[in-house]
């Protein structure tokens, strides 16, 4: 049952504006050499800009603050992905779980940091961070990728709390001691999915009993194929209001492995298979911890558009630092991609499309020695910046 409905060194800005606006504008792969072939600067002048830092996350930021409404609840969101790269004196290549295969292959990973507006579910990518190779994928004991995710999130914990982010979000991946151990340290709670067997047990709610000993904490453990001692021990809130078969139940359980009590929501389908989602905040409330983890995939829709429109799969570089650049690059653009088509009321590769046609009819006045300025709005002007629209 599926739910889906460093950076701080000076750059070169005024030339990663121009590659920010360029990267968008045409078909085929977005790398150095493409990037040439529309544009006045020799594909060296891409790969020596690439090199040097910018501050994407103040960047990223900064929109945000912008664009979000001080009363609306933003959530912190996290997640990884698979790039394919080819070759073999890449930084950063190792075996990486590719979800599209089902198996882990040989690439790059990039590690999303991003935050959601809970009232207009848009998402916004803060910052992407390469995962370095040789790393164990998960281990109890001593430094894994699991500890490089919680890096990020520790380094800009502070930034996106006055944003006013509390609550974070990840996939089951994340369900593990180490994540909600670093989340609630830093105050914030974590959302997260657990495994369909999830070892939980009933808190005791009863008048506790006379005599010796010290009192009874939990009431046995959760049987998750038992229907009626489920609808019994659990409450019953409603359903999902785009799946009225989807039952929501809830109730505060323990977990012996996380060490903690949970706000437990059980989503059962009419099919009987069931999903469960846990939050730290024991006195959440169910539906918001569903709407919640809900929107976490509006990160992943996030890395899609990126893959499909500003090239985050198409890096040419090998050095870390201009993947670094390449990485957030195509993630600032699909941030200003999704805003610029939404004024625009069109789509994102509609907005493509028209950007082009408004680059093609510049390089053409300019070649036919005709005047710089010319209306933009003439209609025989905006009929062929339209060509090639979609509807919305």
């Amino acid at each position: 049952m599926r739910l889906t409905t460093a950076r701080s060194a000076s750059g070169s800005a005024s030339s990663c504006r121009g590659c920010l606006k360029r990267s968008s504008l045409f078909g085929g792969r977005i790398n150095f050499t493409n990037l040439a072939r529309f544009s006045r600067f020799h594909e060296q002048t891409f790969r020596r800009h690439f090199q040097k830092a910018f501050q994407w996350v103040w960047f990223n930021l900064t929109v945000c603050r912008l664009r979000r409404h001080p009363e609306e609840p933003v959530i912190g969101v996290f997640d990884c992905s698979f790039l394919p790269k080819s070759g073999t004196e890449t930084w950063g290549l190792d075996q990486f779980f590719s979800s599209l295969a089902g198996r882990s292959r040989k690439g790059l990973e990039v590690s999303m940091l991003g935050v959601v507006a809970t009232k207009r579910r848009k998402a916004l990518g803060i910052d992407a961070t390469q995962t370095p190779p040789d790393l164990p994928a998960d281990q109890t004991d001593g430094y894994s990728r699991v500890d490089f995710y919680l890096e990020q999130i520790i380094d800009l914990y502070g930034e996106l709390t006055d944003l006013g982010v509390s609550y974070w979000v990840g996939d089951g991946f994340y369900a593990k001691q180490k994540v909600f151990s670093t989340v609630t340290g830093l105050g914030g709670d974590l959302i997260t999915r657990l495994r369909s067997d999830a070892n939980l047990r009933y808190l005791y709610t009863s008048a506790p009993k006379d005599g010796p000993g010290a009192p009874k904490q939990y009431d046995g453990k959760i049987d998750w194929s038992d229907q009626k001692e489920l609808t019994r021990q659990f409450d019953e809130v409603g359903s999902l209001p785009d799946k009225p078969d989807v039952r929501i139940l809830t109730t505060v359980a323990n977990s012996p492995h996380f060490g903690r009590d949970l706000r437990v929501v059980l989503l059962i389908g009419s099919d009987g298979e069931h999903v469960i989602l846990a939050s730290t905040d024991t006195s959440q409330h169910a539906d918001e911890v569903v709407r919640y983890y809900r929107l976490r995939y509006q990160i992943e829709l996030l890395i899609r558009n990126a893959k499909q429109h500003t090239g985050l799969s198409h890096c040419q570089a090998r050095s870390q630092e201009k993947i670094d650049s390449h990485l957030n690059m195509s993630v600032t653009v699909t941030n200003l991609l999704r805003l610029l088509a939404q004024k625009a009321g069109c789509s994102k590769r509609t907005y493509r499309r028209e950007a082009y046609n408004r680059l093609l009819i510049g390089h053409l006045f300019a070649k036919l020695s005709l005047s710089a300025e010319y209306d933009r709005m003439d209609p025989r002007i905006q009929s062929v910046v339209r060509t090639g629209r979609m509807a919305v």
